[in-house]
């Protein structure tokens, strides 16, 4: 049986992302993050109005070293679209 020498790192890094993810929602929009489901849509959450949304989109990026590309912004519905936006990000930048 072989396993990949990266896989580890790869999990843990994917863990940070949902880490700081669940944090920063959490923090801005002061909901606790076991509230936070990754179906969740990202408008439905409470405290969330386009402006807290885009305080969340620009602190994820500064905590993650990322940059989000504006027109994606379109394409996030739930929480996990928003997770595999950042996890894309945080790969690609490796």
């Amino acid at each position: 049986m072989t396993t990949q020498a990266g896989a580890p790192e790869a999990a843990e890094a994917e863990d940070h992302v949902l880490r700081t993810i669940r944090k920063v929602i959490s923090e801005i929009a002061r909901i606790e993050p076991e509230e936070l489901q990754l179906d969740s849509p990202v408008s439905g959450l409470r405290n969330v109005d386009s402006i807290i949304l885009l305080e969340i989109v620009v602190r994820t990026e500064v905590e993650l070293d990322i940059e989000i590309d504006e027109q994606d912004l379109f394409d996030i519905s739930t929480v996990r679209d928003f997770l595999g936006f950042c996890r894309n990000a945080t790969a690609s930048k490796d």
